[in-house]
């Protein structure tokens, strides 16, 4: 019986000693994850504070050129390119604008939201299409021209009014 004990009692000191080696390797791996981690972050951090001063580079001289001042013609290329860049956002700006039905500000062409009354960058009024009655009139005589075409319909609609949340 003592053997057994004996036998018992010797696994367990293997299987500690086990068990405190893979603990150590454990936290050695961990530590080794965060000080990676913690590197690379760094690295990335830098890496954005290079591209940062390099678009700060390339936006100046591209001000340059707007501007009709002295640059690098070797840059000419690149500015086209922008050019035609920012001609596109402004098309994907204007037809996002749209979607949203937002105000085009006559005096700075800012966007707006539908329901300002005033401009959010320049401070001008914004007119209203609404206000002039135009939208309204439209909507008014599109709404008439379905009544009357509705005679001719064989289908039958059907006008379905939601319940409440109660």
């Amino acid at each position: 019986m003592d053997e057994f004990f004996d036998k018992l009692k010797d696994g367990a000191y293997k299987a500690k000693g086990g068990a405190e080696r893979i603990a150590k390797e454990v936290a050695k791996r961990t530590t080794n994850a965060i000080t990676y981690t913690k590197l690379n972050f760094s690295l990335n951090e830098t890496q954005n504070k290079v591209k940062d001063i390099y678009t700060e580079i390339g936006k100046t001289m591209y001000e340059k050129y707007l501007d009709g001042e002295e640059y690098d013609e070797s840059f000419l290329l690149s500015f086209e390119q922008v050019d035609k860049l920012m001609d596109e956002v402004a098309v994907l700006t204007e037809k996002l604008a749209e979607l949203k039905n937002s105000l085009k500000c006559p005096e700075c062409g800012a966007f707006n939201p539908s329901d300002a009354d005033y401009c959010i960058k320049c401070g001008s009024h914004l007119a209203d299409e609404a206000e002039d009655g135009e939208n309204e009139e439209d909507i008014e005589a599109a709404f008439e021209d379905a009544v009357e075409n509705d005679e001719d319909d064989d289908e039958e609609i059907i006008i379905i009014n939601p319940k409440k949340p109660e």
